[in-house]
């Protein structure tokens, strides 16, 4: 994002996209961040929607908002302060100003490579955009990238995960979230991993910063406090703190099933149908085959009597 757009014109900005409308009325922003309001202003990023009936008061240093009534004396739209008699309140205070998403999505992505960069397609209205296709740094395949917002909503958030089964992703898929990731839940669709925009952004704006992307994606996504994570792609497993990496397609497909059985709460599965689901020929029987030469992988699973399972 432009390098106008400081960190606080960035924590500004989060805090309307949140908001259900994405809007903030002008007297609010002129009144309280009117050092700010001129940057996300002059960026693009917020633009007048329509005008409010509603302001805060000018003189009466009181935080609640006072209703605006129109005074054919004055010719403006105002309010009655005890203490200042009639307030005319200025007409740019009088706007209510939303979030151009076209272009803060545009400036938020402009340091990651995707292909081919078509723009984002809105998934669920004015809250879930797929962007594309991202090359990451370290990763030799390109990753799905989402992006949502008010994703802590309960409503919103079942809206995302009919989004993500109706549109499986190839391999790993990265959401991004505007909400902050201490409010967002932990039971995100295989394949997904849901990092805040916070985390991964410019110290001095909202820029995705491509090395903390990928740095965040091959260490998981660790929205709680679970004893053990994963990467979204089976990559990277994380028991107690010690990481262990997994580079096969088929071992990864393994740990992914592992792992969300383990999440469910039902953590034994059968054998035999977890190393088909992962794609081994029926001689591979048993998962010391699978994983041969990586005598690591009983440190946190164990396989009995047909049946294998993840413990801690």
């Amino acid at each position: 994002m432009s390098s106008s757009i400081d960190r606080r014109a960035a924590d500004l900005l989060l805090s309307v996209i949140e908001t259900p409308d994405a809007v903030i009325s002008g007297s609010v922003l002129d009144c309280y961040y009117g050092q700010i309001s001129p940057v996300l202003k002059g960026a693009g990023i917020l633009q007048p929607k329509d005008h409010s009936r509603a302001a805060v008061s000018l003189v009466d240093h009181e935080d609640e908002p006072v209703n605006l009534i129109w005074s054919p004396e004055h010719r403006a739209y105002g309010y009655f302060s005890p203490s200042a008699g009639w307030v005319n309140v200025p007409g740019n205070q009088l706007a209510t100003y939303r979030v151009n998403f076209s272009m803060l999505l545009e400036q938020l992505f402009e340091r990651l490579d995707f292909s081919p960069r078509t723009g984002p397609v809105e998934l669920v209205p004015d809250l879930l955009w797929e962007i594309g296709d991202a090359r990451l740094p370290g990763r030799s395949k390109r990753t799905s990238v989402w992006i949502g917002r008010r994703l802590g909503d309960p409503t919103i958030w079942r809206s995302f995960m009919d989004a993500a089964r109706k549109r499986p992703a190839r391999g790993l898929r990265v959401v991004l979230s505007f909400t902050p990731g201490n409010r967002l839940p932990t039971d995100v669709h295989l394949g997904h991993t849901l990092i805040a925009v916070r985390d991964v952004a410019d110290h001095n704006g909202l820029a995705i910063v491509p090395e903390l992307l990928a740095a965040r994606v091959a260490t998981g996504s660790q929205l709680n406090d679970d004893l053990i994570t994963m990467a979204a792609d089976g990559a990277s497993l994380t028991v107690r703190g010690t990481r262990y990496a997994f580079s096969g397609s088929k071992q990864r497909a393994i740990i992914r099933q592992l792992y969300d059985a383990w999440k469910s709460g039902n953590p034994e599965l059968l054998t035999a149908e977890v190393l088909e689901s992962a794609g081994y020929s029926t001689s591979v029987n048993t998962l010391a085959k699978a994983f041969s030469g990586r005598p690591e992988w009983r440190e946190f699973i164990s396989e009995e009597h047909g049946r294998c399972w993840m413990f801690l």
